[in-house]
């Protein structure tokens, strides 16, 4: 590996220790690591040295980030979702200044992979849309290699996630002019965790008896996203995803199959805040679908991706999984995969009636050049999954190679989705 004077600043990360790691491992490859805390999570879970803390407002970032960037020569930006309010900015600094911004999150690819991608994601993706691109970069690549031994307790990452925000929360102290991008109150938001944990097994029972009923007849699946998801909020058209639901329920009875059904799942880490069951139950009964529209918290999302006829989505990673498993596909909102070949470009009345498949070979080509440019295998929580995270995504940090081969693009070529 070489430096070549790369200096790294490294912004916000997950709520783990993983920041702290990547920087002792870009550090150890000859380049210059930085670190900047915006809020006392922040400070929690960095266990190394050479970290500031920005104690100022946000509407001061813009000029201190500059300033430090500037004077300490920064030639990376390394942050963990893309369009958190203190990383946005940084992006649009970053491209004033030419140098690199470099966004991470969880995988596109599922499980134990990490998104490494330049810039932005969803509909911000310098990742190629032009199918014939894709098909002659893609074919020239390896399939993508699954290690064992990655996964982690689903405890240790909960815990993380409550300690990072109730701290955020909770410090009114040192970091007072945080803005957390929150919709809920996390005090409020974990307390109502607890009335679903109650009622997991007879939703899961409930599930499993309505998925029973389905299988075997034809059926959409609608795998919603959690309503404080911020894909929700900055890649998709919608200001609340009842409005999702209800275009959905809207293209069911227009597309007058009275024999095909819709099943909503709500998502396995909801908060239960939105009642889902009843908001679908509602829209159910405006558009006089009762008994052709369903909803379950709970099921194996894999069964049910195989017994479908299609999948709707937002911008779920969920239609990933479903074009793998060359399953229709439609997307309400900005997602980086929706690309022609992959995802249906129908209407929602016509997907219903007749779904267009994934191509074949279209969709083995995208999961290797994803693989071999945006996607890293390992994980933010177990110590084999960092340990491979993190030397693959500090090499392609250090030589340049985000995004290469060949799926790098100057401009984002999406375009963000208007529904009429």
């Amino acid at each position: 590996m070489h430096s070549d004077k790369k200096v790294f600043l490294l912004l916000q990360g997950p709520p783990s220790g993983f920041s702290a790691l990547l920087s002792k491992g870009l550090q150890q490859n000859g380049a210059t690591c930085f670190k900047i805390n915006l809020c006392l999570g922040d400070w929690l879970f960095w266990q190394g040295p050479g970290a500031i803390n920005y104690r100022g407002k946000l509407a001061g970032w813009k000029s201190f980030l500059s300033n430090f960037i500037k004077q300490n020569h920064v030639t990376d930006l390394v942050y963990y979702a893309d369009r958190l309010p203190y990383h946005r900015c940084a992006m649009d600094i970053a491209q004033e200044l030419g140098i690199n911004a470099i966004t991470y999150e969880n995988g596109y690819l599922r499980p134990y992979w990490i998104t490494l991608e330049h810039g932005g994601m969803s509909r911000l993706s310098h990742f190629p849309i032009d199918p014939d691109h894709i098909l002659k970069a893609g074919k020239k690549l390896p399939a993508p290699t699954i290690q064992k031994g990655l996964h982690h307790p689903f405890w240790q990452e909960a815990w993380n996630e409550v300690v990072y925000n109730l701290a955020n929360y909770f410090d009114f102290l040192f970091f007072r002019n945080y803005q957390a991008d929150k919709v809920y109150n996390p005090l409020y938001e974990y307390i109502n965790y607890i009335p679903r944990l109650f009622k997991a097994k007879k939703n899961e029972k409930a599930a499993l008896t309505i998925v029973k009923k389905l299988k075997g007849g034809r059926f959409f699946l609608f795998p919603l996203q959690m309503q404080n998801d911020y894909q929700l909020r900055e890649n998709s058209p919608f200001n609340h995803q009842r409005e999702a639901i209800s275009l959905a329920i809207s293209a069911l009875k227009d597309s007058a199959e009275h024999e095909t059904h819709l099943l909503f799942k709500v998502h396995p880490m909801d908060n239960g805040i939105e009642d889902w069951l009843n908001i679908i139950s509602e829209e159910t009964s405006r558009y006089n679908l009762n008994g052709r529209v369903w909803c379950v918290d709970g099921g194996n999302l894999d069964h049910m991706l195989i017994d479908c006829a299609g999948t709707i989505t937002i911008n779920s990673t969920v239609g990933v999984i479903a074009i793998q498993k060359l399953k229709p596909v439609l997307t309400l909102g900005d997602a980086m995969y929706d690309i022609p070949g992959l995802t249906s470009q129908q209407s929602l009345t016509n997907f219903f009636i007749q779904p267009a498949t994934p191509t074949p070979h279209l969709v083995e080509a995208f999961v290797r050049l994803m693989a071999a440019t945006i996607q890293v295998h390992g994980s933010f929580i177990s110590k084999k999954g960092r340990k491979i995270a993190i030397e693959e995504m500090s090499d392609r940090l250090i030589n340049n190679t985000v995004n290469q081969p060949d799926a790098f693009l100057p401009l984002p070529p999406r375009q963000k989705k208007i529904l009429p």
